[in-house]
């Protein structure tokens, strides 16, 4: 397997199976998730409050993180990780008969909602099976396969698409058979059973998020930490819905463009992962954090300087560095900050966080572009505003966490 070498002998039997896994996922991803806002806007016409209804679904999940990791105390974590992903993957096989805006929206929703249950789970897992100080650098090198795969992926399907050989009612559950075959081949990693006698006491579901709740007390740099990830996702969260209506209705994109614009990003993210990887384990995870903050916010201004699609491929760029920066940099934060045997708490936490941002912003971003369209203000104001929240959360995170860096 590819990078094998690089990874500690002791953990390359997990390593093996987790990048498999990864490049399986990363067909379902390519052929799926790419092309959903466009579909969505161009084919069925939806309109910008389902196209907020998708892009919010997977935030309505994580805020129930806080009950599920509960019910997982005590209880082996790679049940919760496989069948969760199974399931999700599997509700785009009914894409197949699927031909109206709402139905769309309401499997792609359901299908994204469902995956949010394994987030917690899978931090359990990937702290158990790697050590500290080689995770972000294995996490890095799974991606760059999954990266891989991702592109060629996107590539066939925007292809498929543009010429009409295929359309997404087969594509889509076609992605769906990788996507659950990767979630089986990772279930097939092994991790240490539980033992009954140590896990004789759980707590209620109120003592949970008592103790879970508690840790903004507990840890003023985390709460300020949490603070700064809320108000940058936030920023970031209300113009994710109109990324597709304006690239649709205003810079009148193709399938093909789609395609390229994606393409652009996996590449860069394929090779970003390996920076990222080593700098999150050489540096700090918080550093990482901030750098791709202040990236990021530069990709709504490049959409707000838009007149045509070939001036979205600095974002396409931007994406592709700071989405590898940001996973590998929040998911080792969360785990830098938590206290030995507390990690599903806090992950549980920050997913609670994500969820509420999620939830409300897209809808926010749909309300404002209508409040500016009856204002006839150009809509393009929105990704301004997008901008500012997300470096006003990179002023919060300098503020407050500056003595753990």
């Amino acid at each position: 397997m590819f990078f094998e070498k690089a990874v500690p002998k002791e953990v390359r039997n997990a390593y093996r199976r987790d990048a498999l896994s990864g490049l399986l996922v990363g067909v379902y991803n390519g052929a799926i998730f790419p092309f959903i806002g466009f579909i969505a806007r161009d084919e069925l016409h939806s309109s910008t409050s389902l196209i907020a209804l998708i892009t919010s679904a997977p935030y309505v999940g994580s805020m129930f993180a806080l009950f599920y990791a509960n019910a997982m105390e005590g209880k082996a974590k790679m049940p919760y990780v496989v069948w969760s992903g199974v399931i999700a993957r599997a509700l785009f096989l009914l894409t197949l008969f699927t031909m109206t805006p709402l139905r769309f929206a309401l499997i792609a929703s359901a299908a994204q909602l469902v995956a949010t249950v394994s987030g917690p789970a899978y931090a359990a897992v990937l702290k158990e099976i790697y050590p500290d100080e080689h995770r972000g650098r294995i996490m890095g090198y799974i991606r760059v396969g999954l990266a891989a795969t991702s592109f060629f992926s996107t590539l066939a399907v925007g292809q498929l698409l543009k010429r009409h050989i295929l359309d997404f009612n087969y594509i889509f559950p076609i992605g769906a058979l990788f996507g659950i075959t990767s979630s089986l081949v990772f279930g097939t990693i092994r991790t240490a059973p539980i033992d009954p006698k140590s896990n004789n006491y759980k707590p209620s579901t109120v003592q949970f998020l008592q103790s879970t709740l508690a840790i903004f007390k507990e840890d003023r740099n985390y709460a300020w930490f949490a603070l700064s990830v809320f108000t940058f996702g936030f920023g970031n969260l209300i113009v994710a819905p109109l990324y597709p209506v304006f690239q649709v209705d205003q810079l009148h994109i193709t399938a093909a463009q789609v395609a390229m614009l994606s393409n652009i990003t996996t590449v860069i993210w394929m090779f970003s992962y390996l920076y990222w990887g080593k700098y999150v384990d050489m540096q700090s995870p918080l550093k990482a954090v901030m750098v791709n903050v202040l990236m990021v916010s530069l990709v709504p201004f490049a959409y707000f300087l838009a007149n045509n699609v070939w001036m979205l491929i600095p974002a396409a760029i931007i994406n592709g560095i700071t989405m590898a920066g940001i996973e590998l940099s929040y998911f080792n934060s969360i785990l830098y900050f938590a206290k030995e045997g507390r990690e599903s708490h806090y992950q549980a936490l920050h997913s609670f966080l994500l969820g509420i941002r999620g939830t409300i912003a897209p809808f926010i971003g749909a309300a404002l572009v209508a409040f500016f369209r009856t204002s006839h203000i150009d809509i393009r104001f929105v990704f301004l505003i997008s901008m500012l929240l997300m470096l006003l959360g990179a002023v919060l995170q300098l503020v407050g966490v500056k003595s753990r860096y």
